[in-house]
């Protein structure tokens, strides 16, 4: 799951591997669905769906393969006090496609009870949900299961005319339909903020490279790595714009912030923590590049200590080498410590690895080691570079 937002708007809202949303704050999920010439399609239960994050941002791009092309779902924020989440279709198809949008109560949330529509606007349990270009061609309201709605759009039994107000206290479930002609584009919102999405263009709305780019720029403020595992790269590009977006975070968050140079967040989040956690916000775990943890902070944390380290009147860099590295470049600019700002880089000689290192504003008792590359090694100087002993793998477990 991916979290999507922004971080000048108080939604969010979580997008699976198919494409289904669920705001945080509401009841009700949105999937999408879609009929071609030779049936429906339904992203969550299709073999041929992908998803990717444009540039390793929270800008999340989910194709899925109908015959002789693809429809592509974009989802995104974007700033403002109605808390927009844009979600975009695409068709890439050759042929007319319809798009159905299923609002529907998600898994052990109550359904809605109300929906109706103020001019774009569809209103759910008296709330702004969703903002539409304009209203639906066909439409289902009915109760939530009975019959499911799906089946009901499959039947051709689908509503035309004026979407209508329905209260209903068993819960509802909503489908929206809308044509899409080869190569055409259309966009709803999800209007997650405090405000009513009055006057909102979506046309006009940014694009999903726009806001990538943004994101990439936001990012890039705080400390940048460069790794031989690309995976692992693009976890790191992830997780740090999950923790910015992350609007409950305990200590890991605060940690993950202070560590990959985010201040101002940094500070913000402390305040809203608890005595207890401001003490587990300082501390730090032992240095282990074997396994990272699932949380996205928490792995921040960890990949943090294991590539630039404060330790005593000093600072460990690679202080726990992953064998899988070995031979391979990386590279850390800009991470913060008590001893100001760090950046290395790391190339290889045949076995030896070369170390670059400058150190910021450092104290007269500063200590630069690398225990994970050359135990052996150490450094007083603020910046240099180092041919270090070739490194002895780690013994294999038995």
């Amino acid at each position: 799951m991916t979290v999507l937002g922004t971080l000048g708007s108080p939604g969010r809202a979580r997008i699976d591997p198919r494409g289904h949303l669920a705001p945080e704050d509401e009841t009700w999920g949105l999937d999408w669905w879609i009929g071609g010439d030779d049936r429906w399609y339904r992203p969550a239960r299709e073999p041929a769906v992908r998803q990717r994050a444009i540039e390793s941002t929270p800008v999340v791009e989910t194709s899925l393969h109908v015959p002789n092309g693809n429809l592509i779902q974009r989802a995104y924020g974007v700033s403002g006090p109605a808390g927009l989440v844009v979600v975009e279709f695409q068709n890439r198809s050759p042929a007319a496609v319809v798009v159905a949008l299923h609002l529907s109560a998600r898994e052990g949330r109550r359904a809605p009870r109300s929906v109706a529509l103020d001019g774009t606007t569809l209103v759910v349990d008296g709330r702004p949900a969703l903002v539409l270009p304009f209203a639906p061609s066909r439409w289902v309201v009915a109760r939530a299961g009975e019959p499911a709605a799906h089946d009901t759009v499959v039947g051709g039994g689908a509503s035309l005319g004026p979407f209508p107000s329905v209260e209903d206290p068993g819960g509802l479930e909503v489908v929206l339909m809308y044509p899409l002609a080869h190569v055409a584009r259309m966009r709803v919102a999800l209007a997650l903020g405090d405000e009513w999405p009055e006057g909102v263009a979506l046309a006009e709305l940014p694009d999903p490279d726009e806001v990538a780019r943004g994101w990439q720029a936001l990012l890039d403020r705080g400390t940048r790595v460069v790794l031989p595992d690309a995976t692992l790269a693009d976890r790191v590009e992830r997780a740090r714009a999950a923790v910015l977006l992350d609007a409950d975070g305990g200590p890991d968050q605060v940690a993950a912030l202070e560590d990959w140079g985010f201040d101002t967040e940094a500070e913000y989040a402390w305040h809203g923590l608890r005595l207890r956690d401001r003490r587990a916000a300082r501390r730090r775990p032992e240095p282990r590049a074997t396994a990272w943890p699932a949380d996205d902070a928490a792995f921040l944390v960890a990949l943090r200590q294991v590539l630039v380290r404060d330790a005593g009147p000093g600072i460990e860099l690679l202080a726990d080498h992953p064998d899988a590295w070995l031979g391979q470049g990386c590279e850390v600019h800009d991470a913060p410590t008590r001893h100001g700002l760090v950046s290395f880089a790391l190339r290889w000689h045949g076995e030896r690895p070369a170390l670059l290192w400058e150190v910021s504003d450092p104290r007269p008792d500063l200590v630069i080691t690398c225990p994970g590359l050359d135990p052996s090694w150490s450094s007083r100087t603020a910046s240099g570079e180092a041919l270090l002993a070739p490194p002895v793998s780690r013994p294999a477990a038995g």
